[in-house]
């Protein structure tokens, strides 16, 4: 179990630019459901950190692609792919429900650097799949060299290599220098046809200036038949709408997107066909810093639910219900030795109400995608519990809650 204790964001920006009132300060606060907006279809955000970092955490992430690059001042930056897979394939995850992807812990240290060295000359045919592939500072070739399996953005061959300090994504290795984390963010994937339920989009009517509303057609337009976007689903604030060849981001929708006017766009633009829906790139908070590492769980560890869904029976045998946020629930149980036992409760009196990022199973089997299925930014809703199972105290039980926001 691992929790992140510190803030070592020294400065955030961005290459493209943000959509009005959703900065890439958003990213810093304990808000993950006030997220940063990119004003773009592509956007790298760099975030400065000082010494002493462990662990990165990235929670409300909107992409069809990301990659991670920390770039530590005295050692090799390494890149990984960051997971953008979101928590159900099912369409329906998308009514309702504010953050679709999980959230994503991810240790880093610094350590010896553990892949392939090839030595000079290189005297037989060899293929090179690890992230980083190090060489001497001269490399003769007397073979072939293949560099990547073609399944990878992130693979690279270094002449000169320093195999003595890189950055890698696990804790064995030390803290962190000053350096720098990049997050590479792209919107590609066309959602305009995506509809979870009622029709696709493929027009867009001016109602007035840079407002309108979204129908099937041309046909469905005439006769107001015009598209719910909350029952679309991938209609979102800082959307990207390419009509007429040109590419508008919307910046405000009014209730159901059905009543006139109720969908701004970021210019005005004149009745027409819709040939591409975007998702906005989005990122709710990012974190990095310190860490306090403490076993898992031995005997009991309980994870439930809360689900914020409206939900009313009616009367007659009916039913009425509006789809809203799930959090996860984790109910703790450790045995940890009294100093292990006095650090989680410090932490605790620290934090008190505030959320915080934690890895509540560490070193997991990889199968079970741990940095994802096991992390969240929790709080403790009550104090934790402490019962002594030895007469000087030196072994500790303790028991506590910890609740998920989103």
């Amino acid at each position: 179990m691992e929790f992140i204790q510190s803030d070592n964001i020294t400065s955030t920006s961005v290459s493209t630019g943000a959509l009005s009132g959703y900065g890439v300060a958003n990213i810093e606060d304990d808000h993950p459901g006030k997220p940063f907006i990119s004003s773009g279809t592509s956007e790298t955000i760099t975030i400065s950190y000082s010494t002493g970092a462990k662990a990165v955490f990235l929670f409300g992430l909107m992409a069809d692609v990301g990659v991670l690059t920390i770039a530590d001042d005295v050692a090799i930056g390494t890149s990984t792919e960051l997971n953008v897979d979101p928590y159900s394939s099912i369409d329906f995850l998308k009514l309702g429900t504010t953050n679709l992807l999980p959230p994503e812990y991810l240790k880093a240290s610094i350590g010896g650097f553990s892949g392939t060295v090839l030595s000079s000359p290189l005297t037989t045919d060899t293929t090179c799949t690890d992230t980083i592939t190090g060489a001497p500072n001269t490399l003769e070739l007397q073979a072939n060299i293949t560099i990547g399996d073609g399944q990878s953005n992130n693979q690279e061959l270094v002449i000169g290599l320093d195999t003595d300090a890189t950055v890698q994504f696990n804790g064995s290795g030390t803290v962190l220098n000053a350096g720098s984390a990049t997050i590479q963010l792209t919107s590609s994937t066309d959602r305009k046809d995506s509809a979870v339920s009622g029709d696709t989009i493929g027009y867009w009517t001016q109602d007035s200036g840079a407002t309108g509303r979204f129908s099937k057609d041309a046909t469905e337009a005439s006769a107001s038949n015009f598209v719910n976007v909350n029952n679309h689903g991938s209609v979102l604030l800082g959307s990207h709408v390419k009509i007429g060849g040109t590419s508008y981001q919307i910046t405000k929708i009014v209730g159901d997107g059905t009543s006139s006017g109720a969908i701004t766009l970021s210019s005005s633009v004149s009745t027409g066909a819709v040939t591409e829906i975007l998702n906005p790139i989005k990122l709710g908070i990012f974190k990095v810093g310190s860490v306090l590492n403490v076993s898992n769980p031995q005997f009991g560890m309980q994870k439930s639910f809360a689900d914020f869904s409206y939900k009313r029976p009616l009367i007659d045998g009916g039913y009425v219900q509006t789809p809203r946020n799930v959090t996860q629930i984790y109910v703790v149980s450790l045995i940890l030795a009294r100093s292990e036992a006095e650090s989680v409760v410090n932490h605790f009196r620290a934090y008190r109400s505030k959320p915080f990022p934690i890895l509540v199973l560490d070193s997991m089997p990889s199968g079970q995608s741990e940095k994802t299925k096991y992390s969240g930014f929790c709080f403790m809703p009550e104090p934790p519990k402490i019962r002594y199972s030895a007469s000087e105290a030196e072994y500790q039980n303790l028991n506590f809650r910890l609740q998920e926001i989103t």
